[in-house]
């Protein structure tokens, strides 16, 4: 097991490495970098399971005579693989969010907005409501346990000074980021498409009776037949979520292997 009191800067300077690839992981992954967990907290996690990886890994060899910019280089490097690491999880979270906030403004709910604790941004109740939900199958599911796996298998895969700049991440990346509409609106497609053929209703009543005030009848129509449909497809969403959380492994392979190529 390697002893951080044995003095050695080779020793300190690759413990410095890992907290900078661990703290990355804890900048972008759901839950673990949620706005509401402390930053002390934070950054005692990264240093505990930095030392917990540094016992566990070979001790990494680094450079002790390279100039400044290499080692500057160095631990971007190294906060890459952490930040990257965290980006897929996010992406699907937003997802999830991106499906609940059109949920929300067709059910007329846009102008009622919450604070969510992920973001610290102002959202619509639904894509509150929802993010929440897909935080707790996330816990509940051992989601987060998938980080940790990944930091260790990042490790084997992309050992220090062995990630490469090629486009094939940004390529990678871009696919992921273009997923995260099309996950949004499959998540949010059955009432979204409930809410379109309500109003496309009340737009023939309104046609057919003037009298008929549709926005007093409509609100409460549409808001009824939403939060109606969503407690109906609970059990549907969460089925679709398990079925996302289980990709996350897949994907995070793919990107692992991407770095050190």
């Amino acid at each position: 097991m390697t002893n951080l009191l044995n003095f050695s800067p080779e020793l300190y300077f690759a413990f410095f490495l890992i907290v900078l690839r661990v703290s990355g992981i804890f900048v972008t992954a759901p839950v673990l970098s949620a706005g509401n967990v402390p930053g002390v907290l934070r950054i005692y996690f990264s240093v505990i399971c930095s030392f917990i990886i540094l016992s566990i890994i070979p001790v990494p060899k680094v450079p002790l005579n390279a100039t400044v910019i290499d080692y500057l280089l160095l631990g971007f490097k190294e906060l890459m693989v952490g930040l990257m690491l965290g980006v897929i999880p996010r992406v699907m979270f937003a997802a999830v969010n991106f499906a609940g906030t059109i949920i929300g403004f067709q059910m007329g709910l846009s102008i009622a907005n919450v604070m969510d604790p992920q973001t610290d941004l102002q959202v619509s109740i639904i894509a509150s409501f929802e993010t929440i939900l897909a935080t707790l199958l996330f816990i509940v599911l051992d989601g987060h346990h998938v980080f940790f796996e990944a930091l260790i298998v990042s490790y084997q895969k992309v050992p220090i000074q062995g990630f490469l700049f090629t486009p094939g991440k940004i390529e990678f990346l871009l696919r992921i980021m273009g997923d995260l509409f099309i996950v949004g609106v499959k998540l949010g497609s059955p009432i979204i498409i409930s809410m379109l053929l309500a109003n496309v209703i009340m737009g023939f009543m309104a046609r057919s009776i003037p009298q008929m005030n549709v926005f007093i009848v409509g609100f409460p129509f549409t808001i009824g037949l939403g939060l109606l449909m969503i407690i109906i497809g609970i059990p549907h969403m969460v089925d679709a979520l398990t079925k996302i959380y289980g990709s996350f492994g897949r994907q995070t392979l793919q990107m692992l292997d991407l770095m050190a190529k």
